[in-house]
């Protein structure tokens, strides 16, 4: 009998310390999921498109994929798998993958991996114990980028579209012959022996502490790349406004009408001046060097517009441009 409740509490401290590490696991790659939906949502022009993300009905995402080796490389990894409901993102659901023609690049060390499920029949074979991509579910490297191209054909009968990362690298990735199954042991050690796969992914369990920030990065995906392309048109707004800065030296001299001031730079190239900011005509007939941006060319338009008319003759120092001057220097109160 001694012999008995010994085994029997060995038996039970090896199950309480199992659980403890499959739960531990389990967090771990709650985490890890946590900061690949981050890191690729955050590199500029190179995430996974919005319109993928507001059409996606499921995600999945295996950080940290076993190393890979020479072309075939890839044992398997562990995952997360979260789908859309009435109620948002479901609780996140654990899986495992496997196998497969991975076309890992030679001397790989980690590889993220990232899965859309784009529609009812991809998320019905996330929900079953276990499906092969290419065979049960059509799957293809998916578009990379900012925006999808309208050109391209993601949305079409395409299941699951997949995506790779490995050191910082972000591309489309195929996974033919892969095979994703149901990670029972972390399940249970998160959930309980009672829950299902299917209850997780359809809404009906909620989620726990460990997989909130998992779940707002999901939330927050769109979002983020919604922010990250306002941020780059800004920045590429910046940058034409500087390509437009122009600073010229000439000689500053009176306009074809009153008010009017141009100025003929080295190359022979005559603009239009105009300033709200500084006084023009106290250089009149001085050598100057002046900065501003291009603004709009609408009288050069209509003298090409009357030189084509025959009206005027073709000049080389004929006003082709107008510059709004911000700053001014004297370089020489001559013009020679």
């Amino acid at each position: 009998m001694k012999k008995l409740i010994l085994f029997l509490a060995i038996l039970s401290l090896g199950t309480l310390c199992w659980a403890g590490s499959a739960r531990e696991d389990a967090t771990e790659r709650l985490e890890n999921a946590t900061q690949v939906i981050h890191e690729i949502m955050g590199m500029p022009d190179k995430g996974i498109p919005e319109e993928v993300l507001e059409h996606a009905k499921c995600v999945a995402v295996v950080p940290h994929m076993v190393k890979g080796g020479f072309i075939f490389g890839g044992k398997g990894g562990k995952g997360v798998a979260t789908c859309r409901t009435a109620n948002g993102w479901s609780a996140p659901a654990f899986i495992t993958i496997s196998g497969g023609n991975w076309g890992l690049q030679i001397g790989v060390e980690a590889v993220d991996l990232v899965m859309i499920i784009q529609n009812e029949k991809g998320m019905q074979k996330l929900l079953s114990s276990n499906f092969h991509l290419g065979a049960d579910a059509s799957a293809a490297a998916g578009p990379v980028g900012r925006h999808a191209e309208a050109g391209t054909n993601w949305k079409m009968d395409t299941e699951i579209l997949t995506y790779s990362r490995a050191k910082g690298v972000f591309a489309g990735l195929t996974l033919e012959g892969a095979s994703i199954r149901q990670d029972s042991d972390s399940r249970h050690a998160i959930y309980g022996p009672k829950v299902t796969t299917r209850a997780l992914l359809l809404g009906k369990v909620p989620a726990p502490a460990a997989a909130q920030p998992f779940l707002t990065a999901i939330r927050g995906a769109k979002a983020q790349a919604l922010a990250q392309g306002k941020a780059d048109d800004k920045s590429e707004a910046r940058a034409e406004a500087t390509d437009r800065v122009v600073t010229l030296t000439g000689c500053l001299q009176k306009g074809d009408h009153d008010g009017e001031f141009a100025i003929t730079a080295h190359d022979g190239k005559t603009w239009e001046l105009h300033s709200t900011s500084v006084q023009l005509d106290n250089h009149l007939g001085h050598t100057v060097t002046v900065t501003g941006p291009r603004t709009h060319e609408t009288k050069a338009q209509e003298k090409a517009e009357a030189k084509r008319e025959g009206l005027v003759q073709a000049s080389s120092k004929e006003v082709y441009s107008e510059l709004a001057v911000k700053s001014l220097k004297m370089v020489s109160e001559t013009c020679k």
